[in-house]
């Protein structure tokens, strides 16, 4: 089965953007409709393609959840035979979603009787509809017509189209609610936007150090190596990551890099890249860094290419919901990579 998941992010391809940056260009932006970012794990509906299920990008399949059998009865109703909704999942108590770890450890644990009830699907947009495609316009119109009212375990994330004074009300309502990370601003001619709270962004790991140093021999990390994945597949190293991890945390990845170990060099171990974080910084920086071919678990050096690297990074947390792909963990998370970059490489 396709993975719709991972269709719709490429189709909506999602720009992150500073608050001042959005503000500055807010005039560029035609038609604007402004969402709260629910802070979960991306989560699309899919119905009327051989089963019903949540499909993550991940390729994980979520079957037998409340939210699941409202759509359903959502469908039946309205004669609708196939559906693809895009959203994201969330675990919910006494009224609230959960901070991220504690409702993606529920989310990823569907399969557990006790925390069904806990899962909701705050769905964006809907990307089909008995097999027509929907703009955002009138695919929100749809879901507020037809598929929120009455649901229990279907939240829409709320929303408003206007001008400035609507995007800093809802930026700041939101910023006090627990469960959101920031705004979502889409607009009619295609170009979506994420306002976060904070500049993060998300990195494959592909080694750990130093060996050497005090913290590797009482069996935590250090730092880790990141980097990010180009459109050839190509590893273009980014900022050591040595901040923001508790003692614990530093200890698990002391864990899963010697799982994960390929080899050493130079007081560093190199690791599969199969683990995802995400970084927060302070200011991000354009410049050329060692670039690797990952093949037979060897990293190659094959020269130095254009890549981002980061003033004070700090380690956010894991990002189990991601794959290190040419997209999850693409350069252009960076919007300053799309007009340098690219720009100055040669061909």
């Amino acid at each position: 089965m396709k993975n719709y998941a991972f269709i719709w992010k490429k189709h909506v391809n999602f720009r992150q953007i500073s608050y001042d940056d959005f503000v500055r260009d807010f005039s560029k932006i035609s038609g604007q409709i402004f969402s709260e970012k629910v802070d979960g794990m991306l989560g699309v509906l899919v119905y009327g393609h051989g089963k019903t299920m949540l499909q993550t990008s991940t390729g994980h399949e979520i079957v037998d959840v409340p939210c699941i059998t409202e759509y359903e009865a959502k469908f039946k109703k309205h004669g609708i035979t196939e559906a693809i909704i895009p959203g994201e999942l969330v675990a919910r108590k006494s009224g609230k979603i959960l901070p991220f770890n504690q409702s993606q450890s529920i989310v990823r644990t569907s399969h557990i009787e006790k925390n069904k009830p806990y899962i909701f699907h705050y769905p964006y947009d809907i990307y089909s509809l008995n097999n027509k495609k929907f703009d955002f316009k009138p695919s929100l119109l749809l879901l507020t017509r037809f598929i929120y009212p009455g649901s229990e375990h279907i939240r829409l994330p709320a929303f408003v189209r206007g001008g400035m004074d609507d995007f800093r009300k809802l930026y700041l309502q939101t910023k006090d609610n627990d469960g959101f990370d920031g705004v979502v601003a889409r607009d009619i001619n295609g170009k979506n936007y994420k306002i976060k709270f904070t500049s993060t962004v998300d990195l494959v790991v592909i080694g750990a150090g130093h060996e050497e140093m005090k913290a590797w021999k009482k069996g935590q990390v250090s730092y880790l190596l990141s980097s990010f994945i180009d459109k050839d597949g190509l590893f273009r190293s980014s900022s050591k990551v040595g901040t923001g991890f508790t003692e614990i945390v530093r200890k698990d990845f002391y864990k899963q890099i010697l799982t994960k170990k390929l080899y050493g060099e130079k007081g560093n171990v190199f690791i599969k890249p199969e683990i995802i974080i995400e970084m927060k910084f302070f200011r991000s920086r354009l410049i050329e860094t060692p670039t690797y071919q990952f093949k037979d678990g060897i990293y190659r050096q094959i020269g130095n290419k254009p890549s981002i690297t980061f003033s004070h990074p700090s380690f956010v947390r894991l990002r189990e919901d991601k794959r290190p792909t040419k997209y999850d963990v693409r350069l252009e998370q960076i919007p300053e990579f799309m007009y340098w970059g690219e720009i100055n490489e040669p061909g």
